[in-house]
């Protein structure tokens, strides 16, 4: 068995027809064994072997022959035998047909391997001999490439589907837009009342289980004024019975523009599906052409139920690696090291003069109030409240630049604001120096309860 070599004529149809042949017991015991020794040679071409699996294949064919030669042969042994040869050979049913090859070891490797199993002979990537890989029909990536060793060149790039890379920019690189979306597909029904939007400052600071009507918050991580509004009217076509918007706003947030940044075009890529815009990106065109494609080509074989399993393991995988507590910021016992670093993020929060974001937020969140009152839904501006040390090293104009055009908006749309920036909360409401934690999220509840009740 170490002198295994790759068959010139080897072909899978070839592997194929001496498989089904070592089976047939209308053959005679010379023939079967005559295509038995044709496995073992195109074995080669299938895998590469390592120690351990030359010792199973060459063990599991020299039973094969042992049993091939027994007077009477015993079927229900070379069955046996034949199940495991193929579990070697990572062959999970006849080769006849279309075939695919899965590449990745993680999670989504596996779940894929039992859906296509169905419609394809599936092998695993490491069972490949690259010289053979025109004998395939499908190649699905489900890692980065460069995780994935010995990668071979592939002809037709049709037939190389990327999913890790199309998946990444939900739950990979901006995990936490496909959390509060996927929240929202489950939590979304005729009873909700009120849709909450914002950023990240927002998204900890309105717990929608406080609020005295049933709430669902598409607030998220780095949500700029344009893309609260989309999601808000995304939301609006499957929540008919609507009351209350209420636009959460960080003192910053006329002159920040998500997609003008050039770190953030992969979030304005995981909102794409839903908006079908990319804003203000830069290349917008050509991130958009990559990801239809691909999208393209993945739906041929995978549907909106797949990516909603999909997320679900990854999402109990990342629960599972980070345990729910409750953080309590402390200037006083802060390392200096944190606070500079704190301190640096503000500095570019509110370093932003760029007057063509402020007048398009202004044009965009003066739609949002508009558009409410025509829908007869009442918008409520919300502020979250920050830590005295943030309120210290901000900017103090930004903060002025925004409470003044939200009161004109007050006025012209019938609208309500509730300015947190001005209620004083101890260091132990906040999680971290802008953020605040549970005991922060009851208070801004009951400052909008308030609202709400009136």
């Amino acid at each position: 068995m170490e002198g295994i070599k790759l068959s010139s004529e080897f072909n899978l149809s070839a592997l194929d027809s001496a498989l089904t042949m070592v089976l047939n017991i209308n053959l005679g015991r010379d023939i079967r064994s005559k295509e038995l020794k044709k496995i073992a040679s195109y074995a080669g071409g299938l895998i590469h072997l390592t120690d351990s699996r030359k010792k199973q294949l060459k063990a599991v064919i020299e039973a094969f022959f042992h049993e091939l030669g027994q007077e009477a042969i015993n079927e229900e042994c070379i069955c046996g035998y034949h199940r495991i040869l193929k579990e070697i050979l990572s062959i999970n049913r006849s080769l006849r047909g279309l075939k695919c090859v899965i590449y990745g070891d993680n999670w989504l490797a596996e779940d894929i391997k039992e859906k296509l199993r169905k419609n394809y002979c599936v092998f695993d990537w490491h069972a490949l001999h690259p010289a053979y890989m025109n004998e395939y029909d499908l190649y699905i990536l489900c890692d980065e490439p460069l995780k994935i060793y010995d990668l071979p060149a592939i002809e037709s790039k049709e037939k190389m589907i990327k999913v890790w890379d199309y998946l990444k920019y939900k739950y990979v690189v901006y995990p936490s837009f496909y959390e509060v979306y996927m929240d929202f597909k489950r939590k979304r029904d005729e009873k909700v009342k009120c849709i909450i939007t914002g950023g990240t400052n927002v998204r900890n600071a309105i717990s929608s289980k406080l609020l005295h009507t049933k709430s669902i918050s598409l607030a998220n991580t780095a949500q700029d004024i344009f893309y609260d509004f989309e999601m808000f009217c995304h939301a609006l076509e499957v929540l008919p019975n609507i009351k209350y918007a209420i636009v959460g706003l960080a003192p910053y947030s006329l002159r920040y523009d998500a997609s003008k940044s050039k770190v953030e075009w992969r979030r304005c890529l995981a909102y794409y599906p839903i908006v079908k815009t990319m804003h203000n990106c830069e290349d917008a065109d050509h991130f958009i052409d990559l990801y239809e494609s691909e999208e393209q080509k993945i739906m041929q074989y995978f549907d909106e139920a797949d990516m909603d399993r999909w997320y679900e393991v990854f999402e109990k995988g990342a629960k599972a690696e980070n345990e729910e507590g409750m953080d309590i910021f402390d200037e006083a016992t802060c390392p200096k090291e944190m606070l500079s670093m704190n301190q640096r993020e503000i500095s570019e929060l509110y370093n932003r003069p760029f007057m063509d974001i402020v007048l398009e937020n202004k044009v965009l969140l003066e739609g949002y109030a508009r558009f409410c009152q025509g829908k007869g839904i009442k918008v409520i501006f919300f502020l979250p409240p920050y830590t005295k040390w943030y309120k210290e090293h901000m900017q103090q104009s930004y903060y002025e630049e925004l409470t003044a055009f939200v009161k004109e908006l007050c006025q012209k749309y019938e609208a309500e604001v509730v300015d947190m920036l001005q209620v004083e909360l101890p260091d132990c409401c906040f999680a971290d120096y802008a953020n605040v934690n549970h005991l922060g999220a009851v208070k801004a509840a009951s400052c909008i309860n308030e609202v709400i009740n009136h």
